[in-house]
């Protein structure tokens, strides 16, 4: 890479919550003031947004009553952006999925054990940006990990389209609502056999996680943008449900314990969504195309596609005889460093499109669509079924009983083929 394309990347910033690409130079202060309220974007009991002309001695603006101030906001909707995006470059990764999938329980999963597989095999520490933006993935993590002991039922609710959780900002006049990204740095411990080359190591690793009906047509609005951040995208997570699909249910009929498998239990139906998932993710490619500008033919361009199938723990007997083992091996003297074995991964792909082109093939054709770079992984982010809440009805987990499973495969293997150095790739011949 030459000198200049470096800076340039260096110099230009991405908001993770609108996309807007700016300059350092353009990075706006937030007040710290108690007596500084008042945002035009952001309503009357916002802390003041401004463009400094005072820095003090550590180089941190300098508010109009006098105050230092230390957090920065994005020029165009003002919302709060991290220090360290002019520091490390972002890694955007979409996951999406129809209504019910289990994205939250997904993502609370892969973010828990990311946290400990990233420093512990591959020497790579991982932190929350900014802790306040990752506030309700923290409440996933300690409801599904933490809360154990009291042998209780537990369960994470449904993401909603028009959520709390997602930011409302006003611009010329109109209301546009944003989705809350979740940030993490990725940085190489020193024992990493890449450290000396760390600054083009570090990424910021944003997620995001929209309500099913995000992605239904017509739902893609210029005051909703919900889910533009798929043309920002570097690979793209589909989570694909098998309980949702009766081919899959009349399969593993009395093979399984999973409520989810059955039509109703204890005379209470389970929720699914209505909407065919193969539809869902036609609707997703229409947009990573409209986004991107790309034509109706394959291209190589477009962002590789991992097509993750849940709740493994109930269907994963219709693969015969596999064993779900850590894919990474140790590349050195012990397990401290590893390297991602994408052999064995690429090999249970196949096995998993085999299933799906036999059960669901109209899937595997839509999912085929967008990109010649499809992988299919089998997750499990609870490793156990649901139970039913004896006094709601409704279906949640008991913490103790959790033990997930290939969680973070998706995104260990998206960061191995996307970045360059990473993850190491366990070659065929090591293997």
């Amino acid at each position: 890479m030459s000198k200049t394309k470096t800076a340039q990347l260096r110099t230009q910033i991405i908001c993770p919550h609108c996309w807007h690409v700016f300059t350092p130079d353009q990075v706006l202060w937030i007040s710290e003031s108690p007596d500084l309220l008042g945002d035009s974007r952001l309503g009357e009991l916002t802390q003041q947004r401004f463009l400094p002309h005072r820095f003090d001695i550590k180089a941190n603006a300098i508010d109009a009553e006098g105050f230092p101030c230390t957090k920065m906001a994005c020029p165009h909707c003002h919302l709060i952006v991290p220090r360290t995006l002019f520091e490390m470059p972002l890694f955007f990764l979409s996951i999406v999925g129809a209504p019910a999938a289990g994205k939250s329980y997904y993502l609370a999963s892969m973010s828990w054990l990311l946290r400990k597989t990233l420093p512990k095999h591959f020497q790579y520490n991982i932190s929350d940006t900014l802790p306040e933006m990752n506030h309700r993935l923290h409440e996933y993590e300690s409801r599904q990990f933490f809360e154990t002991g009291e042998n209780r039922i537990v369960a994470i609710e449904k993401t909603e389209v028009y959520s709390e959780t997602n930011n409302t900002v006003v611009i010329n006049g109109q209301e546009i609502t944003y989705p809350q990204p979740f940030l993490f740095s990725l940085m190489p411990t020193r024992v990493h056999s890449h450290y000396r080359y760390r600054e083009q190591l570090q990424q910021i690793l944003c997620l995001y996680d929209n309500a099913g009906e995000s992605y239904l047509p017509g739902e893609d609005k210029a005051l909703l943008p919900l889910t533009q951040h798929l043309s920002r995208s570097r690979a793209i997570l589909f989570l694909y449900d098998p309980t949702q699909d009766p081919r899959f249910r009349k399969a593993c009929r009395g093979k399984t314990n999973d409520p989810q498998m059955l039509d109703g239990s204890h005379g209470r139906p389970i929720r699914r969504s209505q909407v065919r998932q193969e539809l869902i993710l036609s609707e997703m490619t229409h947009r990573v195309r409209t986004h991107l500008g790309l034509s109706s033919d394959l291209q190589e361009s477009s962002p590789p596609l991992f097509v993750v199938i849940t709740k493994a723990d109930a269907w994963s007997h219709l693969l015969g005889d596999v064993k779900f083992d850590s894919p990474w091996r140790p590349v050195g003297i012990d397990d401290s460093y590893c390297a991602l074995d994408m052999p064995a991964v690429l090999q249970m792909s196949g096995k998993c499109r085999k299933l799906l082109a036999d059960m669901v093939p109209e899937f595997v054709g839509s999912a085929e669509q967008l990109t010649r770079n499809v992988i299919y992984i089998p997750v499990s982010a609870t490793g156990v079924a649901p139970s039913i809440n004896p006094e709601t009805g409704a279906l949640g987990f008991r913490p103790d009983d959790i033990r997930p499973f290939w969680v973070e495969v998706p995104i260990l293997c998206a960061l191995t083929l996307q970045t360059r150095g990473m993850i190491p790739q366990l070659r065929r011949r090591e293997r």
